[in-house]
């Protein structure tokens, strides 16, 4: 029985990631109503600056962990982002399509999850400061690898940005938020994934073969690109324990969601990227355990 546990914990995070976006997939093929507009605006707008905050606000942490998490998440994906941009160049595909999903691993609603089942309340700690570093990184970035251009102005208007600084704020002065903040931003982060995977779904059913084998071959690299990229910087910064840990499974989760919100919203070949997204997830599922033996 104790041989199937750790089956079972990563079953628990997977399996609701498949089970919404067929949700989606459903949805779509019955010819429903979806407006994907509302759902990519309210997701970056709304939902999850909302969980960013109510994530980090609840953290118990040091100032030098936040120091070291930050350093070791921009690490990760920059060394990430730098190997694959050969291999795009030489393969001839388009870099504004596939290095954002090459780059940005899904650091949140699969990599806490994970980093607590295999380090307890330290683990997700740990996991949130390294997701928060992301989660600024992909709205600012992000959204400048999608469109080819940078955009201060943009930048600017990043809800999340200003939702990691309040956050930083609490967590620096000691302040608690007033019970009432504390449930309106959990509940309104709490409707962030759900929303995505089942736009992803819909995202899905117009998938075409040819580019479900691409797709699938892209997110292979991603989880290749993520542990290498992973195992240079816990290295580099010299980090053991648990930190160490936390680091390589973030680094090595599959394709983030957001990767496909920005795709769809600047029209970067969304279905393809959508087949990464859940491409590299099913894959994860055969990785994750030895990936577990090996840092737990």
């Amino acid at each position: 029985m104790d041989l199937l546990a750790p089956l079972s914990s990563i079953a628990a995070v997977v399996v609701p990631v498949f089970l919404i976006a067929a949700l989606g997939f459903g949805w779509s093929r019955a010819k429903l109503p979806y407006d994907s507009a509302f759902i990519t605006t309210f997701a970056i707008n709304v939902s999850t600056p909302c969980l960013v905050f109510s994530s980090l606000a609840r953290l118990t942490l040091g100032g030098d962990d936040l120091l070291t998490m930050a350093a070791a998440s921009v690490g990760c994906m920059a060394l990430a982002g730098l190997m694959a941009t050969p291999i795009l160049l030489a393969s001839r595909l388009p870099l504004r399509v596939y290095l954002p999903a090459l780059s940005f691993p899904n650091g949140g609603n699969m990599g806490i999850p994970v980093c607590l089942f295999a380090f307890g309340e330290t683990g997700m700690g740990l996991a949130v400061l390294f997701f928060a570093t992301l989660a600024v990184l992909q709205f600012t970035i992000g959204p400048a690898l999608a469109a080819g251009r940078t955009d201060a102005k943009q930048v600017l208007r990043t809800p999340v940005i200003y939702a990691v600084a309040l956050a930083v704020l609490v967590l620096m002065t000691g302040f608690q938020p007033p019970q009432w903040v504390t449930n309106t931003t959990t509940l309104l982060g709490n409707c962030a994934v759900p929303l995505m995977l089942f736009s992803l779904g819909v995202a899905l059913a117009g998938l075409r073969m040819q580019g479900m084998m691409r797709s699938l071959a892209m997110s292979a690299l991603r989880l290749l690109l993520g542990f290498a990229a992973g195992l240079a910087v816990v290295e580099l910064l010299g980090l053991e324990g648990t930190m160490r840990g936390v680091v390589l499974l973030e680094s090595t989760m599959p394709v983030a969601v957001f990767n496909y919100l920005w795709a769809l919203r600047y029209n970067n070949a969304p279905q393809e990227v959508a087949g990464m997204v859940l491409g590299s997830t099913a894959l994860s599922f055969l990785t994750l355990p030895l990936l577990l033996a090996m840092v737990m």
